[in-house]
């Protein structure tokens, strides 16, 4: 068993974090706060003082906990002591169930508060049931975890790599990449900063990872008798009479921590009897059956896996099977509760029982995993139910996905669902509902994208249920893949209303990727279709959707038109939020065009609209909408008061990207107005807020206000 812990090395000193600006009134200063200067004024006066700058956000704290006491490997956390005290890359292999991860994470845990800049973790599911994860979609949510916004919209691998790099220059962050298949997934995930520290594990050797850097190996053995028979908590010098089944059990558990675990906790439960009953039944060709099957485990493993089974109550041994079908690494006490037709009480017994038996891991409050080698065996345990639970479980994250998407994205047009939507999470609040979403959506986008074809019709519906929430969070590869799969389940379906759907959100989230081409061949389609079956709603916001696209391409007058044509719909429908952001976005074209008086009764009505309905990211970018238009007109003192509310309304929704717009905004109309004072004021805030959620338009913006002040943002590097 390990000793105490190892001399603890010192953590390489961080450089202080610069104080915040001043927030005194009216100085040159560029220091934070309200300025209040008044020139001249139009109607009432309202003070809408943005936020002070926001803290810098959290470092991310991925880590998971142990699953239990190591044993047995104290040279292998001594030589990761000594391999990674200046930072560096380890690469612990081995067979599966051998205990990498476990070994991984005590290390981590033990020096966790030595990497105050974060601790990032994924599990890379290289040998698992389903698809590896890939380095591209890694790095989006390394980038989000690390404050970044919008890091799908970095189309390359490359260009994620550089970025995730670039915000962890200079800090000292711990990266766990756990069970890795090939040197691709993990290269580009690789921090570049000399204190930081990246451990990889994986079955293969990935020799070729040593080709451009410095490696540290280390191979795991299996445990020896004594080690063996300390997971069973037994001592080599037991006598007793049930000590030599517990040696006949170490034996026959070859020395794989995994099977010696289960064992023990299932040789626990059944007593001294059972115990020399296992002992008693393993015959030498069968452990040597289990040591040379090679990295599957073989029949002994199973035969291991079995004794766990087999004690299981009905309960909680149907709840085991389904992990064997649920896609994704991880599932709460609801989803379980509605794949295995049961209470959420049943559920939970279900899950203590298998956390108890070594079966499953609680890896974070609610959450529950197995090991990829346990999903396998249940999956062929549940071969027979599998269509069953499927079923169960695509109705249940439809059901619980809409309600959720309806609260991130309220007011939008949802298909109704077919079935009675199954007890769910309590999703009180949009910020709650975000969050489910958020933890959930590798197995909502495995559902969507399986290819299995006798479910397109949830497919198709369970991705259209959630593009509110893409749209919101811009996860532009997961709602592109979702919804191109979506596509081919509704073109095999044949149901063409579902096809106009799905090529109407499919076209927004390849319009947000910038393949503004690609996105308007889908609206005319959907066009055409949603003419074709007489659906008015459809093919107004199909208009609009072509709008947009005209307008990026700078066919103005034909833009207008489109939008025009759906605003009689949306105005005949009574559809007010439509009409919100349709009159908004024909604001934006009638100012391009320099038709100044219907933009502002246009943005003005949307205005009217969205703090009449409480939209409050609508509001905010119909004001910006409008203090644009005042710029244009040369009123900068009009669009500076615009884009204040606009800052107001920003706070209000939660969005800190359209508050740092805003502020962007604010200061390049005080700019206008002559006051380099203010306008320095308003950008420094701007591209502090930008900065901190990791928004492309920091640079820009830092450097803008270098320009206007001959001075440096504090904390930004000159020349960066």
């Amino acid at each position: 068993m390990t000793g105490g812990p190892a001399p603890r090395r010192q953590p390489t000193p961080q450089p202080p974090r610069p104080a915040p600006p001043s927030r005194v009134d009216n100085k040159v200063d560029i220091g934070y706060g309200p300025v209040v200067q008044a020139g001249i004024i139009h109607g009432g006066v309202h003070l809408h003082a943005p936020a002070p700058a926001r803290p810098a956000p959290l470092p991310p704290r991925q880590i998971p906990r142990e699953s239990g006491p190591l044993v047995g490997r104290d040279r292998e956390l001594a030589t990761l002591d000594t391999a990674l005290a200046a930072g560096g890359i380890a690469l612990i292999t081995g067979m599966a169930g051998i205990g990498k991860t476990a070994l991984a994470l005590h290390w981590a845990g033990r020096v966790r508060e030595e990497f105050p800049g974060g601790q990032l973790y994924v599990d890379l599911q290289g040998f698992g049931p389903g698809e590896p994860l890939n380095a591209h979609d890694v790095l989006a949510a390394f980038l989000r975890a690390l404050g970044q916004a919008d890091p799908d919209k970095l189309a390359t691998t490359a260009e994620r790599t550089a970025a995730f790099r670039t915000l962890i220059a200079g800090r000292r962050v711990l990266v766990l990449l756990d069970n890795a298949s090939r040197v691709e997934q993990i290269r580009p995930l690789l921090p570049g900063g000399r204190d930081c520290v990246a451990i990889v594990t994986s079955r293969a050797r990935l020799a070729g990872l040593a080709v451009h850097h410095q490696v540290c190996f280390l191979p795991l053995r299996l445990l020896g008798e004594s080690d063996a028979l300390a997971v069973l908590g037994a001592s080599p010098g037991d006598h007793a009479d049930d000590a030599g089944s517990t040696r006949a059990l170490a034996r026959f558990c070859g020395g794989l921590p995994l099977a010696l675990r289960i064992a023990a906790s299932r040789a626990a439960e059944s007593g001294a009897e059972d115990g020399a009953r296992f002992g008693g039944s393993m015959g030498t060709d069968t452990r040597l059956d289990f040591l040379d099957t090679g990295n599957d485990g073989g029949s002994a493993l199973r035969t291991v896996f079995s004794w766990s089974y087999r004690a299981l109550s009905e309960n909680a041994s149907r709840a085991f099977r389904v992990l064997g079908v649920h896609p994704g690494p991880g599932i709460d006490v609801f989803a379980l509760a509605a794949a295995t037709g049961t209470t959420t009480d049943d559920a939970a017994t279900a899950l203590l029982a298998l956390v108890r038996g070594n079966l499953l891991t609680e890896t974070g409050p609610g959450r529950f995993e197995a090991h990829d080698l346990l999903r396998a065996y249940a999956g062929e345990l549940c071969a027979a139910e599998r269509d069953t639970v499927l079923a169960r479980l695509y109705d249940y994250y439809l059901g619980v996905s809409d309600r959720a998407d309806d609260l991130v994205a309220p007011m939008r047009f949802r298909v109704p669902l077919h079935r009675p939507a199954a007890p769910g999470p309590e999703l009180a609040n949009p910020a709650s509902a975000l969050s489910w979403l958020d933890t959930t959506l590798p197995t909502l986008t495995a559902l969507c994208t399986s290819g299995d074809e006798r479910y397109d019709d949830r497919r198709w519906r369970l991705a259209h249920a959630v593009r509110g929430y893409f749209y919101f969070t811009k996860r532009l590869d997961a709602w592109i893949a979702t919804h191109e799969a979506a596509l081919q389940a509704t073109l095999r379906l044949g149901d063409r209303r579902a096809e106009a759907l799905t090529r109407t959100n499919l076209g927004m989230a390849l319009v947000a990727a910038g393949r503004s081409g690609e996105a308007e061949q889908h609206y005319r389609r959907a066009h055409d279709l949603f003419g074709e079956l007489g659906d008015r709603r459809g093919r107004a916001g199909a208009s609009a959707n072509i709008a947009s696209v005209l307008r990026r391409r700078g066919a103005l007058p034909d833009a207008l038109a489109k939008q025009r044509e759906a605003l009689a719909y949306y105005r005949l429908d009574a559809s007010d939020r439509h009409v919100c952001i349709t009159l908004r976005t024909m604001a934006s074209v009638e100012t391009d065009l320099g038709r100044f008086a219907d933009a502002v009764a246009h943005v003005e009505e949307a205005i009217g609209i969205a703090v009449r309905l409480q939209l409050h990211l609508e509001a905010a970018q119909g004001f910006n909408s409008l203090g644009i238009l005042y710029l244009r007109r040369g009123e900068a003192g009009r669009a500076e008061h615009a884009h204040g509310q606009a800052v107001s309304h920003s706070r209000a929704a939660g969005s800190a990207h359209q508050e740092a717009t805003s502020l962007r905004r604010l200061g390049t109309a005080a700019l206008a107005s002559g006051d380099r004072v203010r306008a320095a004021r308003w950008w420094a805030l701007a591209a502090r807020l930008f900065q901190e959620i990791g928004a492309a338009e920091a640079e820009q913006v830092a450097s803008d206000l270098a320009s206007l002040t001959g001075r440096e943002l504090p904390g930004r590097t000159p020349g960066s």
